[in-house]
């Protein structure tokens, strides 16, 4: 994937990984391939860590869950 059409975390201003919670507890799982309107690939989050860990181990996933939103 190409990181031009990622979407940047503001905190880092890097793309976001995979583990990363936002400031509404929601946690990054991935970017899909499809691009949106605004041309950034869309994204995937989960609402809780159940649903994430599920998905990500389902797909496969590596990830960092000590992502917060001030580190």
């Amino acid at each position: 994937m190409d990181d031009r059409y990622k979407r940047l975390n503001r905190v880092t201003g890097e793309p976001f990984c995979a583990g990363y919670q936002d400031e509404d507890g929601r946690i990054f799982l991935r970017y899909l391939s499809k691009q949106g309107n605004d041309g950034y690939y869309l994204e995937e989050w989960k609402k809780d860590i159940k649903s994430f860990i599920e998905k990500a181990e389902e797909l496969n996933i590596n990830y960092d869950l000590n992502q917060r939103l001030n580190q």
